[in-house]
């Protein structure tokens, strides 16, 4: 695998088209090539840059596509870990061995890559006359490199193929999508982040039955406003506003504003498409003038607003600077019997809203479910397996020892995860276990680990020293103390 071609690499080249629509013309490289078609789409690029929720349809659709198909090259890569290993270990074969094997060694290598450009019959005229050339070290390296240069474009093929096999599909999707999904909200009235949420558990296979089931989850939160206070505190936003702090590189530091009346300073033309004249929206809403604006938007001949503040602040200049450094989610859900009912519905409703936060910061995010077994789940990577989960029931008793362990398990998996958030979403009917385990919870806290909870009634609890705060939802009113 190209290193430079890698999932970071894919993150910030999506992250730059849907917030400013650029991107490169072309490139050789398959996947990328492909990204890059679809994303000099005309059609495309105005539906993603003038439609968050297209945005985010285009996202995470082909977000899942490039993952799906680094996946497959990986597996290729380590299915044919051992001709790699071969051609290391021809390099040192001895004078004799290349005597005895270089006609079977060349008959293999064509057999498999003649059509990839490896000439077999120059080797064998080569190896095979008077002056047994198999013995000149430089001619048997560079033989070895011809087989591996074919190896890799084999590779390349093999990646083509995947693409071409799968990207009908995906394009049918997305443009499906791209078109039903904005219409079916509009048609709806649902509200953006309840689509977001949503959206981000049906892995960019939309249909409305199962938006309508996990809409009326989201919904939960305007019920018991706690949700939404607890998932901003594991989110570690900047402030109670959800903001955070732009630097510009020179040190001074501004607040993101709304733009003023006195900010625009004339019109000019481009393909700006986050300043078009409300003339320009009316030509890309209408089905008879769509023509005329995208030909305008490829000509660069859109009427656009031009604002002071674009002239005197260039976008290189700002950085965003997040309040802290964001560790995993750590997620400890109650699955006992006692859970039932409302409170089973309240936290399948946070953990929507956790996973949606955990995608836009780019978390890692676990479920621990836990009763008297335990049932871990990564939700980002699991999404399927967490929606099944949402259609199971509470049932059994309350442990807590094996949960706390899982979580310690996760905590000292990795250097980064010291710097987690956990949250326990229960009625905490649950016995304090050995002052063994409950100390390492004081341990981690200083260590900058965050324990949270959200408490589903109104039981004693003894845990609460334990945390670093917990929420409490006594139905119907709700406080924390």
């Amino acid at each position: 695998m190209n290193p430079k071609y890698d999932a970071s690499f894919y993150i910030r080249v999506l992250d730059q088209y849907v917030a400013t629509g650029e991107c490169s013309d072309t490139d050789d490289e398959p996947l990328y090539a492909y990204l890059l078609s679809i994303m000099n789409d005309p059609m495309i690029k105005i539906q993603v840059l003038t439609d968050e929720v297209c945005a985010r349809i285009f996202y995470d659709m082909m977000s899942q596509f490039i993952h799906l198909n680094l996946e497959k090259e990986k597996y290729n890569l380590q299915k044919s870990q051992s001709e790699q290993n071969g051609m290391k270990q021809t390099l040192e074969w001895s004078i004799a061995r290349r005597k005895d094997g270089w006609q079977a060694l060349l008959q293999q290598v064509s057999d498999k890559y003649e059509t990839m450009g490896f000439g077999s019959s120059f080797y064998r005229s080569q190896f095979g006359n008077e002056e047994e050339k198999y013995g000149d070290d430089e001619l048997w390296e560079r033989m070895v490199e011809d087989w591996e240069e074919a190896f890799k474009r084999n590779l390349q093929e093999q990646k083509k193929k995947e693409i071409d096999r799968r990207k009908e599909s995906l394009e049918n999707r997305l443009h499906a999508n791209l078109k039903n999904i904005p219409e079916y909200l509009r048609r709806h009235e649902v509200e953006k982040d309840e689509f977001f949420q949503a959206w981000g558990l049906m892995s960019g296979m939309w249909n409305t039955v199962d938006f309508e089931r996990i809409r009326k989850v989201v919904r939960m939160q305007k019920e018991y406003p706690e949700i939404i206070k607890i998932a901003n505190l594991m989110g570690r936003t900047a402030d109670d506003e959800g903001r955070e702090r732009l630097h510009v590189g020179q040190g001074d530091v501004y607040r993101l504003e709304h733009s003023s009346k006195n900010d625009i300073q004339g019109v000019t033309v481009g393909n700006d498409l986050n300043a078009l004249l409300p003339t320009e929206m009316v030509h890309c809403a209408d089905d008879d003038l769509e023509s005329l604006f995208i030909y305008k938007y490829v000509t660069r001949k859109l009427q656009t607003f031009r604002y002071k503040s674009e002239i005197m602040q260039p976008a290189r200049s700002l950085e965003t600077k997040p309040a802290v450094h964001k560790g995993p989610m750590i997620v400890c859900l109650d699955t006992s019997g006692s859970m039932v009912g409302i409170p089973e519905k309240i936290a399948y409703s946070l953990l929507v809203k956790l996973l949606e936060i955990a995608d836009r910061q780019r978390r890692p995010c676990f479920l621990i479910a836990f009763s008297v077994s335990i049932c871990p789940i990564d939700v980002r990577k699991e999404r399927a397996r967490l929606l099944d989960f949402f259609s199971t029931t509470s049932c059994g008793d309350t442990d807590a020892t094996r949960m706390l362990k899982t979580t310690f398990d996760l905590l000292q998996s990795k250097k980064e995860y010291m710097n987690a958030d956990v949250l326990w979403i229960t009625d905490f009917k649950i016995p304090l276990p050995s002052p063994k385990l409950t100390d390492r919870i004081l341990e981690y806290r200083k260590a900058d680990t965050h324990f949270y909870g959200l408490q589903l009634g109104i039981a004693e609890n003894e845990w609460v020293p334990f945390f670093d705060r917990v929420y409490r939802v006594d139905y119907p009113v709700a406080r924390c103390y």
